[in-house]
Parts: structure tokens; sequence; C-alpha cells
């Protein structure tokens, strides 16, 4: 028998699309004086597993919205009373979040940009097919679904992992995030030492932009980067005449930093005579331009980075000892992503959302191949390394999904039972299994006890208990491996 839509829709036919079960319930409302046609609506919907209620005007259909939660409203456009455009003027209005579709057998280009124009994501006119209203459906949804898995990812990135622009869920990260927080509500100076690569100006700039002088300048430097030459009057500036080519006074790095924070970037390349310099300066807090004799007070922190062992570079004469006791005041360690392998997944989605490139050409997806690919490879040259290869494989991409990533080696150098957590849609059983994973790890590091782990990962001990029993872990086990651990120990 043909319906009001033109066709038959029970047992419907191979061509219809076919609308995926929703992980949690979608609730629709249908919202159409003509009995026929939400009977018809009302049947097709259920055939898809989809929650559904229906309404004979807006006054019936305000009811309803007040008296539950929907994803999606179709309103007929003519009806009785209120008109269906003052009703999704409404529904825009109260409910925000509610998609509404516009059905109506007065189509007219007109009605169609009215209807948008007052917050309808889709316009279909009668007579209309079955395939018209489960297409405009899984459109409206899946554009639903995946605004909702971004925010949430960006919630989750946002109170989870992220401290200034750095990404991590590992517990050394995350320990390491609190040490840079207390460190930028001083003046102490730091050391950041950590593989190339692995953001250690990141680092540098979080303790600058976290404090208590964010106010001022960050100034960079690569110490590496400058001609022996040149390294004082780009430290200390010049006066005009001070030297051939002098034209002009220069202001240079450290009265720059006055302020605000110095980052010296691979300090070990700095001459040994102007680590004695330096050392005067971090003394004194005063310099001379080149070429003056006037003092100029400065108020700085210092910052510096290497990839180097610096008390190697001390006992082979490259490090003056009194300049790197000095500097060393509070070291900090960046493990390199080989030993963090799990926050790929968390650096990839954070690359795909913010790379312009992958949101022009849509790409917000990681295969499942291509992750494992990822995450089996050491990372030598740390996250810059990642996000070069992320930027390949979006340049070659096609559709929504990155499937393809060009690893160097394409051999596995970490074994793939290694516990990590597998980063393929949908995006909440993956963040599930980071939680259970991050949560074992946390418990573990405490041997069990509930207090410190529910510090540690900042929520209170009743969030704690419920989510452990969610992943079903058990700190009992933790607490006898710990108490077995140290019973071998003294043996």
């Amino acid at each position: 028998m043909l319906n009001r839509f033109g066709r038959s829709y029970v047992g419907s036919s191979a061509s219809a699309p076919v609308l995926a079960l929703p992980s949690t319930p979608v609730r629709i409302l249908i919202v159409d004086d003509d009995p026929l046609i939400r009977r018809q609506l009302e049947g097709l919907y259920m055939n898809h597993g989809y929650p559904v209620e229906s309404a004979a005007d807006a006054q019936e259909a305000l009811e309803h919205m007040s008296g539950s939660e929907f994803a999606l409203a179709l309103v007929d456009l003519k009806m009785p009373g209120s008109d269906g455009m003052t009703l999704i003027r409404e529904i825009r209005e109260r409910w925000p979040v509610v998609d509404v579709i516009m059905i109506t057998g007065y189509g007219s280009i007109k009605g169609a940009v009215e209807a948008m124009r007052h917050g309808a994501c889709d316009y279909i006119t009668k007579p209309f097919e079955p395939d018209d209203i489960l297409l405009a459906t899984q459109k409206v949804l899946e554009r639903r679904r995946l605004l909702d898995e971004i925010e949430y990812l960006r919630k989750q990135l946002s109170d989870r992992y992220t401290f200034a622009n750095m990404i991590s869920r590992d517990p050394a990260m995350l320990e390491l995030f609190s040490t840079i927080e207390m460190l930028a509500q001083s003046d102490v100076t730091v050391v950041v030492t950590g593989e190339s690569g692995t953001g250690k100006e990141l680092v540098a700039r979080a303790i600058h932009y976290q404090g208590k002088r964010k106010a001022g300048r960050f100034v960079a430097i690569n110490c590496a980067a400058v001609p022996e030459a040149l390294f004082e009057s780009e430290l200390f500036g010049y006066e005009r005449g001070a030297f051939t080519g002098a034209m002009q006074d220069r202001v240079g790095k450290i009265e720059l930093a006055n302020g605000g924070t110095l980052f010296l970037d691979e300090v070990e390349t700095i001459p040994l005579s102007m680590q004695a310099k330096l050392l005067r300066v971090l003394e004194d807090r005063a310099i001379e331009r080149l070429g003056s004799n006037r003092r100029v007070s400065v108020d700085m922190r210092v910052v510096a980075a290497t990839n180097q062992d610096l008390t190697g570079a001390v006992a082979a004469g490259r490090m003056r000892e009194d300049f790197y006791y000095r500097i060393n005041v509070v070291p900090v360690v960046l493990p390199p992503l080989r030993q963090r392998i799990a926050d790929v997944p968390l650096l990839a989605a954070d690359f795909l959302r913010s790379n312009a490139m992958a949101r022009e050409k849509g790409i917000n997806r990681v295969s499942e191949a291509a992750l494992e690919m990822l995450m089996g490879y050491s990372w030598p040259g740390n996250i810059r390394e990642l996000l070069n290869v992320l930027e390949r494989a979006v340049l070659r991409a096609k559709g929504d999904t990155i499937h393809e990533v060009d690893v160097p080696g394409a051999e596995p150098k970490i074994s793939k039972t290694q516990d990590h957590a597998d980063f393929g849609l949908p995006l909440r059983p993956f963040l599930k299994r980071a939680e259970q994973q991050y949560l074992t790890r946390v418990l573990q590091h405490y041997h069990g006890s509930i207090a410190p782990s529910a510090r540690h990962a900042v929520i209170d001990e009743a969030t704690l208990h419920r989510k452990i029993r969610t992943h079903g872990l058990r700190p009992g086990e933790f607490r006898r491996k710990a108490r077995a651990g140290a019973g071998e120990g003294k043996a």
C-alpha cells in the first residue's frame, strides 16, 4: 500500500538508507496536524530504533518539549493556531541545542530561506519519500554527533589533559604540570632538560605565562644559532659607534627581558667567555652595553634549556662549573614521547582540531591501523617528528579519516601488547579505556591507596570509588603487590 509519502516503507527497500542505531537514544519529536503523517513518521523512525513522540499543534509540542529531552524536531509549516515558523523561533529560543527540520506542502524558496533564517537545519517539501526524511535526519544527527564529540574532546583536553598548550594524560607529565605551576609563582632559575622535539620551549613559556611575570616579555635566544663574535652584542646590546657598523643604539636580549623572562635555548653552546659575563649579570642584576660605561639594572627571570648532560659538559670543560651551579637551581626533565606513547592519540586529536588544513578538508579521525603504526614507533624526533608525520598524512588524506601515515622504517619498535588506548571512533569508548588505564597507573603508583590517588587525579574520593567500580579495578591487589615487593626487597 502506498503511503502519503508516495511509496511503501514497511520492509524498506534496498535503496533506502539505513540509519545506524545510536549509541545513546536520540529522541525525535514530530509536529504535524495530519494524524496519518504523524503515524507514518512514527513508524518510520521506530523501525530504525529511535524513540519518538508526536504532537498535533505547537502548544502540544511545547508541552512535550518541556517534559522530555529531544535531539530533533520535525515541524510542519502550516498548522492550526500558531504556525511552524513561530514554533521554530520558540524552540530555538528556549531549547537552542535541539535541531529542527521544517516539513511543508507549500514549498517555496522564500519559505526555505525564512525557515533557515529562523534556525531550521533543513527544509523538506511534501510529497516526500522515506529516503528524503532518513537522509535529512542522518545528516542532521551526524552533524550533531560530530559537534558533540568535538566539544566533548575539547572539554576533556581542556579540563583533564592540557596545561599551557601542553597535552598529556601520563602521570609523570601531570606531575610535571604541577611542578611548572609551582615554579611559575617564584623567580628561581630553571634548567629544562629533554631530547630534541619534546617541547622544552613550551615548558619555558608555561613557566613565564602562568606566573607573576606574564605581563613582561618572554625573550628567547637560541644560543647555538648566534656566532661567537656576535654573542656579546646580541645579549648586551651596544651604543652607536661602539664598533664598525654600529650606526645606532641597540637594546640587547637581556635588557629586553627586563621585567620578564630570558630563555636560553641550547645553553650548553654558550662560549666560555660569555658564560663568565652572564654569571656576573645573574649575580649583579645589571649590564653595560658595548661602548657604554653606564650600568643598566635588569630584573629578569632566567630559564635555560638543553638536550645534553650538563654535568658531562662541565667535566669536558665546555661549561664553567660556577655557571652550571648558578643556572641549575631547579632541574626539570621532560620525558621523551616513547616513554609516554599513550599520549599519541591525544596529540593526534589536538593536531586535527587545530591544524588549518585538517579543518579545511574536514579530517577529524585517525584509523585504527594508522594509529597502531603511530604508537608502534619510537619517535626519536619526539613530538616535533609526530606533528610532521601528521601534517604529511593530512596533505595526502582523502575523506574525513587518516588511513596512511609515513612512519620511518615502518617497523614497530614497541610491543603491540603495550598498554595503550585504541584511538578509533566512537570517541567515548576510547576515553573510557584511557580513563581506565590512567586510574590503573595512578593506583599502582600509590599502591592502591585511595586518598592520595584521588588528590593526584584532582577528584573527590567518592568519585574515585565510583570510577573504580565502573572499570572493575581492585585497589586491594595493588596494595598486596606493593607489600609483596617490599617483602622481596627485605629478603
